[in-house]
């Protein structure tokens, strides 16, 4: 019985100075071991322990989205589920919500406020268009195991909406919604908030890195200045609106 009690407090000995080791494991050679789970996320020029620490770099796709800066919070761990607190911070990106971390490898994401400008998506039309105005919204949910994304639901929205071509365009706010699609894609709506000249309507498809889309144009209520500007946007169409279409690799920055 002795030995039994003398092996039990060994036990907890070992264990304690496990948790209290793993606890202040420098944050670079817990990435090492753990990259794989990241999926299409790589971080860089790491500092601090995985529990609170500093990526100087963080990208997604290959794209550079700025530094990373996280807290795990310490309570979930009891129930075997990692949760944790981050920042992304780029010289125009913004990004911080919630990550948790299950026990099957699955990490999810909720209320993860996004904030970028319009400029960083000119890639999807080729340079043809530049975009004013910056896009901001909530991935209300959204998880990510073995590199797939599923689960996702959120809203964006598009202020002091600007689109210079061969004309310069202005519109008044654009709102998208999104959410998961039972092929594994991402599907969306486009709209104006009802107060502009120019009605908007679209939708869009995403597919990880992949963006397809396509938006009508219309001038509300027959507006003479508008349907002037639409003869310098997109597609015209017999109607008089126009078609815009766009195809590319979703935020694809320099």
């Amino acid at each position: 019985m002795r030995l039994l009690k003398i092996l039990l407090v060994l036990v907890v000995l070992v264990a304690i100075v496990g948790v209290a080791c793993l606890w202040r494991l420098p944050a670079d050679i817990g990435y090492r071991y753990g990259a794989r789970y990241f999926g299409p996320v790589v971080l860089t020029g790491l500092r601090g322990t995985v529990w609170d620490g500093h990526a100087d770099g963080a990208s997604l796709f290959g794209n550079d989205l700025g530094e990373l800066d996280w807290t795990a919070q310490k309570q979930p761990l009891l129930h075997g589920t990692l949760v944790t607190d981050i920042r992304i911070k780029g010289g125009d990106i913004d990004v911080g919500g919630e990550l948790t971390r299950r026990g099957d490898g699955s990490v999810s994401a909720e209320g993860l406020r996004f904030s970028v400008p319009a400029s960083r998506f000119e890639p999807l039309f080729d340079g043809k268009l530049q975009l004013r105005g910056t896009i901001s919204g909530v991935l209300d949910t959204a998880t990510l195991s073995n590199a797939i994304v599923s689960s996702v639901a959120g809203t964006a929205h598009w202020s002091e909406v600007g689109v210079v071509g061969d004309v310069d365009a202005r519109f008044t706010d654009l709102v998208a919604e999104f959410s998961s699609q039972p092929d594994g894609s991402v599907a969306g709506t486009v709209h104006d908030d009802g107060r502009g000249t120019i009605a908007v309507d679209g939708r869009f498809v995403l597919r990880p890195p992949m963006l397809d889309g396509e938006a009508t144009l219309s001038a509300r209520n027959g507006d003479a200045q508008a349907l002037e500007t639409l003869r310098h946007l997109g597609e015209p169409q017999p109607d008089g609106s126009t078609r815009v279409a766009v195809h590319g690799r979703m935020l694809r920055l320099p």
